[in-house]
């Protein structure tokens, strides 16, 4: 994906490799329900993605993924992983609270910052590392702990 996509057409191309992962395929009507609206607004989303090579779309005919919507759906995974097991293993934060910001923050931030976050994670899990990366989640949480109380 060469050009940024806006959080709005990820979370489309999100849906439509949810969709067609279920469905092989992905009918606009699958779409605008899965998404919560109108046809209409799928329509002109479709037609962006189109114009991006990152959907097969022509109207009255199932959507799918090309290629290069694959790679940017495997992007976006990735991103999502790394920042969500930040979160959970660094941060001490609930799986589900950090499962739900890393759908957040996957739209938004950069490869840069996102590829630095993952070189820490590598850093605490190497071997003989000062902090052991399993016991920092729950050393952090007590010292959150014992900040609060």
């Amino acid at each position: 994906m060469h050009r940024k996509l806006s959080m709005s057409l990820e979370t489309y191309l999100e849906t439509i490799a949810d969709l067609q992962q279920k469905h092989g395929a992905v009918r606009t009507s699958d779409l605008a329900e899965s998404i919560g609206c109108k046809r209409s607004s799928v329509t002109v989303a479709l037609q962006r993605l189109a114009e991006k090579g990152l959907i097969n779309y022509q109207t009255y005919r199932p959507v799918t993924l090309t290629e290069e919507g694959e790679k940017a759906i495997a992007r976006l995974s990735r991103f999502h992983g790394i920042i969500e097991d930040f979160l959970e293993n660094v941060l001490a934060m609930d799986t589900e609270f950090a499962q739900e910001e890393a759908c957040k923050l996957e739209h938004g931030i950069s490869k840069q910052t996102v590829e630095r976050l993952k070189e820490y994670l590598d850093f605490l899990r190497q071997p003989g590392q000062v902090i052991e990366s399993e016991k920092i989640p729950a050393t952090f949480a007590a010292f959150l702990k014992n900040k609060a109380g």
